[in-house]
């Protein structure tokens, strides 16, 4: 009963703190539509592909979904639990009875929540832009929810990792790119050199970006539909162990 309260008022403090903190709210919940925005313009003088058929939106969409995510778990949760630290937060709840799974927990439902906007507005702009029919929307939905999980699990994991807020977001805006372009995410990952493509099979991303390639596109996969959401979980339990053994409070 105890924990449960205190996980229903770290969800509710979560929730302000994030309405409070412009720029995180900007950047990891705003910021990815204006790319989908601009490429959406883009795609309307740009010819579909002549290897998938699909158009320049269409292809990008899953992509640029996954930046919106990585923005949340990354942006919107390493870097504030990093700050949480350095101003001496987080020693103070050590200080009392909270358990690290409890606050962990809170924070990663404060994320869901947004991502959960998130995915669902993403959804209806697809059903619009005619890159989702209405017979994938729910499994479009849960592919989404199952990829947030495993990168939240990252996110926290990354921010018990760093010391330095701005080192933080230097290192994590510098390297979703890079993480996006080999996962296959933002461009076909068979025009990458032989050696970035075997590489790309120890990006967490790839599988999820796969698991939307043979959804919504009908794309061969790297592996089967089964077989990426079996390694997504069990990166989400891998990085939630990793959490809970390497998480500090000070």
């Amino acid at each position: 009963m105890q924990n449960n309260l205190a996980l229903k008022r770290l969800v509710n403090a979560g929730l302000k703190e994030i309405i409070r903190e412009p720029k995180t709210l900007f950047f990891s919940i705003f910021f990815p539509f204006f790319f989908l925005i601009m490429f959406y313009g883009m795609s309307s003088i740009i010819d579909p592909s002549a290897s998938t058929g699909l158009s320049f939106i269409e292809y990008l969409f899953p992509g640029i979904l996954i930046f919106a995510l990585i923005s949340i778990g990354f942006l919107g949760t390493s870097v504030p639990i990093i700050e949480m630290r350095q101003k001496g937060i987080l020693k103070t709840f050590r200080t009392t009875p909270l358990k690290e799974s409890v606050f962990v927990f809170s924070q990663i439902i404060v994320r869901l929540i947004l991502s959960v906007l998130q995915i669902l507005f993403f959804g209806l702009l697809g059903l619009f832009m005619g890159v989702i029919e209405l017979r994938e929307l729910i499994p479009f939905i849960l592919i989404s929810l199952l990829g947030m999980g495993m990168i939240l699990t990252l996110g926290f994991l990354l921010g018990g990792l760093f010391n330095n807020t701005e080192l933080a977001s230097g290192v994590l805006s510098f390297g979703m790119i890079p993480l996006l372009l080999l996962s296959g995410a933002m461009l076909p990952s068979y025009i990458l050199p032989e050696f970035l493509q075997y590489l790309s099979y120890v990006i967490p991303f790839t599988y999820l970006t796969d698991l939307y390639h043979q959804l919504l596109f009908g794309f061969d996969g790297k592996v089967s539909a089964i077989g990426d959401i079996l390694i997504v979980v069990a990166l989400c339990a891998i990085f939630f162990y990793l959490t809970k053994r390497t998480f500090r409070w000070i």
